[in-house]
């Protein structure tokens, strides 16, 4: 929340969805008074509460950061040029992942989608692109995302523009690490073929 918070004025709104943490999270909004606007309630995981944050938002883009992970400094204000103003726009660029000691992972084709999946912590998606395709499915625990880009990779009317920023810090290790989502890895052929037109291979 910091790093977000120490980002240059005016361009962005700070929304933080907890899930009814018991642990001084809400003391620690509250202390931020009107900097930041919050919810702290019971969700269904992590895509729920992204979803929720779609709903609150009021930006033309949405960027979705985990509790460990940092923004690096001044990167809105760099990446603020990139944004297209009338199409669509898919916005990503790099992260450095502490747990693997790895930038991840630099301009994306379809073909890398056969093994892995832009940094959620390095996307920045306009609004529209949920409108044009749904929040995240809950369905996917942990892959939600990696669906999702699919898809937008997959869209003609959604414009892919790369910059090369390390855009965050992800710290790792968390959910998504430790839990296989099996539903997601049953319906990743079906969505390359669906979406991207490739076929599912254990090389990328």
């Amino acid at each position: 929340m910091v790093s977000v918070l120490e980002q240059p004025g005016g361009l962005c709104e700070l929304l933080v969805v907890d899930g009814g943490s018991q642990d001084g999270t809400v003391e620690l909004l509250k202390a931020n008074g009107e900097r930041v606007r919050w919810v702290s309630e019971p969700d269904q995981g992590i895509y729920d509460a992204m979803n929720k944050g779609i709903v609150m938002s009021r930006g033309r883009y949405l960027y979705f950061l985990g509790a460990g992970d940092t923004l690096r400094t001044g990167v809105l204000g760099r990446l603020a040029p990139h944004l297209p103003s009338r199409s669509i726009g898919f916005v990503y660029g790099n992260v450095f992942m502490h747990d693997k000691n790895v930038v991840w992972d630099g301009p994306w084709t379809p073909r890398k989608f056969r093994t892995r999946t832009p940094c959620q912590q390095a996307i920045f998606y306009d609004r529209r692109i949920f409108e044009r395709h749904g929040g995240f499915e809950l369905r996917f625990k942990a892959m939600a995302d990696y669906a999702m880009n699919i898809r937008c990779f997959g869209d003609p009317k959604v414009r892919k523009v790369f910059v090369d920023e390390i855009i965050a810090d992800y710290e790792g290790a968390g959910f998504s690490a430790s839990y296989r989502d099996e539903a997601f890895y049953e319906a990743r052929p079906g969505l390359l073929r669906e979406h991207l037109g490739i076929e599912p291979s254990s090389k990328p």
